[in-house]
């Protein structure tokens, strides 16, 4: 006979379905699965829009040759090698390589001077809003019904999210009538809210009560002994919940993202003074 009283819940498979469902409401709510951070995506301070902006105009001057000599420089600089040890004939496939770069780079460059507008934002806002505030069956199928029309929503294949909530009205509705749903209009409560809803969701779709899921994806503890501590064969020791692994991925990026600001600074830098030496030679 199997031992008596509840199954213990699954913390790996509860962590999984939270993530999905707080992917599935920023969607919603902002039009992209995870909120933005500025200082990802942001170069370090010294780096201007008006030197971004003259860079722009100064790549699209650049003809793919001028591209190429100039970044094998700025691998020579960062490398610490002799130019002449990475310099060489220029192929076709090289002249190549140096379009596409260089055409990657301005979009790079442009993307973050003009950021993607997100389609009817207010209209996505007012959808979550209507979506929190819905306290019967009726004004929920309205609202779900909406956010599964969502052009991008259809187009992601998300339309299984409302589905989930209407299959699931009742559940939905106790958990924002209980006295622990966060009720105040601040933009710190809004996240709450959204956080409240994916963890209940999520312990609909593991099979456990929505507040017992909130509570355990609240409290779960993220140190050694937490349920979702991992050791690897090689030492190394951390929490494979999805918020630490998103913080750990956001710290590598950030440090790729300055990176690359920088390694374009060096970039125009060195281009910079082969425009100069161009002018003194002529």
């Amino acid at each position: 006979m199997g031992k008596r009283g509840p199954k213990p819940v699954d913390m790996g498979l509860l962590n999984v379905w939270e993530f999905e469902w707080y992917k599935a409401f920023h969607v919603l709510r902002d039009g992209t699965p995870l909120p933005g951070s500025h200082a990802v995506t942001a170069p370090p301070p010294h780096i201007s829009k008006v030197q971004i902006r003259s860079w722009i105009q100064r790549l699209k001057e650049m003809s793919e040759e001028e591209w190429l000599k100039t970044n094998r420089r700025a691998c020579a600089t960062i490398s610490e090698k002799e130019v002449s040890e990475i310099d060489g004939p220029i192929r076709d496939v090289d002249l190549e390589f140096a379009r596409w770069e260089k055409a990657d780079e301005i979009a790079e460059l442009e993307r973050y001077l003009n950021p993607r507008k997100i389609p009817a934002q207010n209209e996505r806002r007012m959808l979550w809003a209507n979506l929190v505030r819905a306290r019967t069956a009726p004004a929920l199928k309205k609202v779900c019904d909406e956010w599964a029309s969502l052009p991008d929503v259809r187009a992601w294949g998300l339309t299984c999210y409302p589905a989930h909530i209407l299959a699931n009205m009742g559940e939905f509705l106790r958990m924002k009538r209980d006295v622990r749903f966060p009720k105040s209009e601040s933009v710190t409560f809004d996240e709450s809210r959204l956080e409240y809803l994916a963890r209940g969701m999520a312990g609909v779709l593991v099979g456990v009560s929505p507040m017992t899921a909130i509570e355990r994806l609240r409290n779960i503890k993220h140190t050694q002994g937490g349920p979702l501590w991992t050791k690897e064969p090689g030492g190394l020791k951390y929490c494979k919940c999805w918020r630490c692994s998103l913080a750990s991925s956001r710290r590598v990026y950030k440090w790729g993202a300055e990176g690359w600001w920088n390694g374009m600074s060096l970039f125009m830098e060195l281009a910079g003074k082969r425009l100069h030496r161009k002018g003194e030679g002529r």
